[in-house]
């Protein structure tokens, strides 16, 4: 236990928030909902096949968000919608994303979506854990 204090620090040293992704039944509604809280869209708008979404990045008065919808006859969002859950992971950028999986491996946390190409992020890798009290992160290669 003793070398994870240790090795802890210096590993998130290497990560930065970067948004708090929100699956939605439909960007556009969600984008002018946020838009009454002083969001504003940042960039444009991708769609990832990979992924099976399509999406945007909102800045504003708070934390980034990435506003997500399922992309048609995708189902990477339903099983978060159907539970009533919309905000369902924090992403970090992180300067080694094998390392940031082995560190979250070694919190006992299961690798969801191994290291794939980006269309939101201009085809950098990302990678998605869960840890075992129900909390994701997206991993995103600097």
């Amino acid at each position: 236990m003793a070398e994870l204090a240790v090795a802890l620090p210096d590993l998130q040293a290497g990560f930065e928030f970067h948004h708090v992704g929100y699956a939605s039944v439909s960007v556009a509604r969600e984008r002018d909902f946020f838009a009454l809280l002083g969001y504003q869209q940042e960039g444009e708008a991708f769609v990832d096949p990979i992924q099976g979404v399509a999406g945007c990045f909102l800045t504003g008065p708070g934390p980034r968000i990435e506003l997500l919808e399922n992309l048609p006859e995708a189902k990477t969002l339903t099983p978060w919608l159907a539970s009533g859950i919309k905000m369902y992971h924090l992403a970090y950028l992180v300067t080694d994303l094998e390392a940031s999986l082995d560190w979250a491996r070694g919190q006992r946390a299961r690798v969801t979506v191994m290291p794939v190409a980006a269309v939101a992020f201009g085809g950098r890798r990302i990678s998605f854990v869960m840890f075992r009290n129900g909390l994701m992160l997206e991993f995103i290669e600097r």
